[in-house]
C-alpha cells in the first residue's frame, strides 16, 4: 500500500512541477532553433559552422541529467530508452555498410580492407 501512495504521489508531483513542463519546453525551443541553425548553414554552404552546433543527442540528455536526483528511477529509465536505439541503430547500419562491400561482386574484400572501407 505505501508503495502505491508514493507512486501515486510521485505521479501528481510530475503533472504539477513547472520543473517538467518547464525543462522540455526548453528543451524543445532548443532543439527547433538548432535545426533552424542547421537550415541557415546548409542554404549558405557554411560546412564547418554545421559542426559546430552542439549535438541533439547531448542536448536530450543534458535536460535529463539536470533533473534534480528525487527522479533518479525515472532519469535511469529515459537514459535506458534514449540509449539503446543509437547503438542499435548503430550496429545495424554497420552490418547494413558489410552487406553492401561484401556483395558477390566484390567478395575478394579481405577482412583488414573492409575494415578500412568501414572506418571511411
Amino acid at each position: 500500500m505505501r508503495s502505491i501512495l508514493s507512486h501515486l504521489e510521485l505521479m501528481l508531483d510530475l503533472k504539477t512541477k513547472d520543473l517538467w513542463s518547464g525543462k522540455f519546453t526548453e528543451l524543445k525551443s532548443k532543439l527547433e532553433e538548432l535545426e533552424v541553425q542547421k537550415c541557415i548553414h546548409i542554404a549558405q554552404h557554411k560546412w564547418t559552422a554545421l559542426k559546430e552546433i552542439p549535438l541533439v543527442e547531448a542536448l536530450i540528455l543534458g535536460a535529463w541529467y539536470s533533473l534534480p536526483e528525487c527522479y533518479s528511477k525515472v532519469k535511469k529509465l529515459a537514459y535506458g530508452v534514449l540509449t539503446i536505439f543509437g547503438s542499435t541503430y548503430s550496429c545495424v547500419q554497420a552490418f547494413s555498410c558489410m552487406n553492401i562491400i561484401k556483395s558477390k561482386v566484390r567478395s575478394q574484400l579481405t577482412n583488414k580492407k573492409s575494415r578500412i572501407v568501414l572506418e571511411t
